[in-house]
């Protein structure tokens, strides 16, 4: 099923002060580190009203190349706070090992609540896609090499 033509409108992310709007906190980056097969994603945003939060997971080491799989976070607490469970395809052992880019952005809730009801799944990715779509505003990253193990996020 696809789509014939679609027009996406991405909103800036309105910061206060010097901080950035999006964060990610976890899981844990650098020498030594790794994630496992189900990772649960956080950190801080300043979301604007109408828009909504959202995470996005791709491999990068290995083959066949990997499609996006993005990941609606339902709720950002007033803290600023967010968490969402994403999979680094947990259902392969073989890709234990392998690196994955976790990023997160804004986009305008109503585009989100489409994909939602097009394709998305309770639990899952909202979509999966063989790009990012068209987005404004930070989008920071971070990059993962996933453990051994798997299981059903």
């Amino acid at each position: 099923m696809g789509l014939a033509t679609a027009v996406v409108s991405l909103t800036r992310v309105s910061a206060d002060s010097d901080s950035p709007a999006i964060t990610i906190t976890a899981p844990e980056t650098g020498a030594g580190a790794t994630a496992s097969a189900c990772p649960v994603v956080r950190g801080t945003a300043k979301v604007t009203e109408g828009l909504t939060l959202i995470v996005a997971v791709r491999r990068t080491t290995g083959m066949p190349r990997a499609k996006t799989q993005f990941y609606r976070v339902d709720t950002v607490r007033p803290t600023g706070q967010w968490n969402v469970t994403v999979s680094l395809e947990a259902d392969d052992p073989k890709s234990a090992g392998q690196w994955y880019t976790i990023t997160a952005f804004t986009m305008s809730a109503a585009w989100a609540n489409f994909l939602e009801k097009l394709d998305g799944t309770a639990d899952g990715p909202l979509m999966v896609a063989s790009t990012m779509p068209p987005h404004e505003g930070e989008t920071p990253s971070i990059d993962v090499q996933r453990e051994a193990g798997q299981g059903s996020c």
